[in-house]
């Protein structure tokens, strides 16, 4: 059992578990074909107005997110 330290460590952990879906929907449903997921850090340690965020190991709601990302990877796909 995983248990975070930080936002930080609590965001890559929920981004983690993002990812494990997605490919659990491409394995069982065969949709998303063609893509790869890859987890990033979701944690804001860069606040809204550019600066740094200053270092927390408090629970902090307003630093949580999911942030998700399309990118090309190479050869363009068709998604279906």
């Amino acid at each position: 059992q995983l248990r975070p330290g930080s936002n930080a460590d609590l965001g890559l952990m929920r981004a983690l578990a993002v990812v494990q879906l997605l490919r659990e929907i491409q394995a069982k449903e065969g949709r998303l074909k063609g893509l790869q997921f890859r987890a990033y850090s979701a944690a804001q340690l860069i606040l809204p107005n550019g600066q740094i965020a200053p270092i927390s190991l408090k629970d902090d709601q307003t630093r949580r997110r999911i942030e998700i990302r399309f990118t090309r990877l190479g050869k363009v796909t068709n998604v279906q």
